[in-house]
Protein backbone atom coordinates (compact mmCIF):
# COMPACT_ATOMS: atom_id res chain seq x y z
CA UNK A 1 0.00 0.00 0.00
CA UNK A 2 1.69 2.94 -0.86
CA UNK A 3 0.78 6.81 1.14
CA UNK A 4 -1.53 9.12 0.86
CA UNK A 5 -0.49 12.39 -1.63
CA UNK A 6 -1.85 15.14 -2.45
CA UNK A 7 -3.08 15.67 -6.21
CA UNK A 8 -4.79 17.94 -8.19
CA UNK A 9 -8.39 17.14 -9.35
CA UNK A 10 -8.99 15.73 -12.77
CA UNK A 11 -11.18 19.44 -13.63
CA UNK A 12 -12.87 17.37 -17.03
CA UNK A 13 -14.53 14.27 -15.15
CA UNK A 14 -15.37 16.37 -12.10
CA UNK A 15 -17.34 19.10 -14.59
CA UNK A 16 -19.09 16.41 -16.44
CA UNK A 17 -20.18 15.33 -13.29
CA UNK A 18 -21.15 18.42 -12.22
CA UNK A 19 -23.44 19.36 -15.11
CA UNK A 20 -24.98 16.11 -15.94
CA UNK A 21 -28.37 17.25 -14.55
CA UNK A 22 -28.39 20.55 -16.72
CA UNK A 23 -27.71 18.22 -19.95
CA UNK A 24 -29.65 15.12 -19.00
CA UNK A 25 -28.39 12.92 -16.87
CA UNK A 26 -25.72 9.92 -17.43
CA UNK A 27 -24.06 10.09 -20.41
CA UNK A 28 -24.90 13.28 -21.13
CA UNK A 29 -21.43 15.10 -20.99
CA UNK A 30 -17.81 13.70 -21.13
CA UNK A 31 -14.56 14.54 -22.23
CA UNK A 32 -15.26 13.57 -26.09
CA UNK A 33 -18.22 13.87 -28.06
CA UNK A 34 -19.31 10.37 -28.80
CA UNK A 35 -19.36 8.70 -31.84
CA UNK A 36 -23.50 8.58 -31.94
CA UNK A 37 -23.65 12.19 -30.54
CA UNK A 38 -26.94 12.60 -32.47
CA UNK A 39 -28.37 9.73 -30.32
CA UNK A 40 -27.44 11.35 -27.00
CA UNK A 41 -28.32 15.12 -27.49
CA UNK A 42 -28.14 17.28 -25.61
CA UNK A 43 -24.57 16.93 -24.95
CA UNK A 44 -21.77 18.99 -23.00
CA UNK A 45 -17.95 17.75 -23.67
CA UNK A 46 -15.57 19.56 -21.08
CA UNK A 47 -12.04 19.94 -22.72
CA UNK A 48 -9.01 20.81 -20.53
CA UNK A 49 -6.99 23.88 -22.50
CA UNK A 50 -3.77 24.27 -20.11
CA UNK A 51 -3.53 26.61 -17.10
CA UNK A 52 -1.10 26.54 -14.40
CA UNK A 53 -1.07 25.56 -10.83
CA UNK A 54 0.67 26.81 -7.41
CA UNK A 55 1.17 25.06 -4.76
CA UNK A 56 -2.39 24.39 -3.38
CA UNK A 57 -4.76 25.60 -6.39
CA UNK A 58 -4.82 24.70 -10.13
CA UNK A 59 -5.93 26.65 -12.41
CA UNK A 60 -7.43 25.31 -15.30
CA UNK A 61 -8.25 26.72 -18.29
CA UNK A 62 -11.54 25.17 -19.89
CA UNK A 63 -13.62 24.95 -23.12
CA UNK A 64 -17.56 24.36 -22.16
CA UNK A 65 -18.79 23.18 -25.58
CA UNK A 66 -22.94 22.25 -25.65
CA UNK A 67 -24.67 20.31 -28.43
CA UNK A 68 -27.88 19.96 -29.53
CA UNK A 69 -30.63 19.55 -31.63
CA UNK A 70 -30.59 22.48 -34.48
CA UNK A 71 -34.51 22.82 -33.73
CA UNK A 72 -34.18 22.57 -30.14
CA UNK A 73 -35.81 26.54 -29.58
CA UNK A 74 -35.64 28.03 -26.25
CA UNK A 75 -34.67 24.49 -25.02
CA UNK A 76 -31.61 24.37 -27.75
CA UNK A 77 -28.13 24.65 -27.46
CA UNK A 78 -27.77 28.51 -27.04
CA UNK A 79 -30.06 28.23 -24.01
CA UNK A 80 -28.19 25.57 -22.58
CA UNK A 81 -24.95 27.00 -22.67
CA UNK A 82 -26.59 30.02 -21.19
CA UNK A 83 -27.76 27.88 -18.30
CA UNK A 84 -24.29 26.18 -18.09
CA UNK A 85 -22.55 29.78 -17.71
CA UNK A 86 -24.72 30.43 -14.59
CA UNK A 87 -24.70 27.53 -13.17
CA UNK A 88 -20.96 28.04 -13.22
CA UNK A 89 -20.30 31.21 -12.23
CA UNK A 90 -22.82 30.74 -9.22
CA UNK A 91 -22.35 29.49 -6.01
CA UNK A 92 -19.20 28.14 -5.08
CA UNK A 93 -19.88 24.08 -6.16
CA UNK A 94 -17.91 20.84 -5.58
CA UNK A 95 -18.02 17.18 -6.21
CA UNK A 96 -16.40 15.67 -3.51
CA UNK A 97 -13.53 15.44 -3.08
CA UNK A 98 -12.85 18.20 -5.77
CA UNK A 99 -14.17 21.87 -4.30
CA UNK A 100 -14.25 24.75 -7.26
CA UNK A 101 -13.49 27.89 -5.58
CA UNK A 102 -14.00 30.06 -7.98
CA UNK A 103 -15.11 29.55 -11.43
CA UNK A 104 -14.82 32.26 -13.91
CA UNK A 105 -16.52 32.81 -17.86
CA UNK A 106 -13.45 34.04 -19.79
CA UNK A 107 -15.53 34.09 -23.16
CA UNK A 108 -19.34 33.49 -23.04
CA UNK A 109 -21.30 31.15 -25.03
CA UNK A 110 -21.02 31.62 -29.01
CA UNK A 111 -22.12 29.31 -31.78
CA UNK A 112 -19.45 27.30 -33.58
CA UNK A 113 -19.26 25.34 -36.51
CA UNK A 114 -20.08 21.60 -36.19
CA UNK A 115 -22.94 19.64 -38.80
CA UNK A 116 -25.92 20.52 -40.34
CA UNK A 117 -28.31 18.84 -38.13
CA UNK A 118 -26.19 19.80 -34.85
CA UNK A 119 -25.87 23.12 -33.15
CA UNK A 120 -22.74 23.83 -30.75
CA UNK A 121 -22.21 26.65 -28.80
CA UNK A 122 -18.93 26.99 -27.04
CA UNK A 123 -17.57 29.07 -23.47
CA UNK A 124 -13.90 29.35 -22.20
CA UNK A 125 -13.80 29.17 -18.45
CA UNK A 126 -11.33 29.42 -15.76
CA UNK A 127 -11.79 26.95 -12.85
CA UNK A 128 -9.73 26.80 -9.79
CA UNK A 129 -9.83 24.17 -7.21
CA UNK A 130 -7.70 22.61 -4.52
CA UNK A 131 -5.48 19.83 -3.76
CA UNK A 132 -6.72 17.03 -2.12
CA UNK A 133 -5.03 13.76 -0.30
CA UNK A 134 -5.67 10.83 -2.40
CA UNK A 135 -4.79 7.45 -1.31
Amino acid sequence: MTAPWSRFPDVQRALATLLEPLAGGAGHTGAQTPDDLQQVLPFIRITRRGGGSDRLNDYASVEVDVFADQYGGDDGAEALAERVRQFLTGAPRAVPPVVFDRITCVSGPTERPWAPEVRRFGAAYLVVSRRYVAS
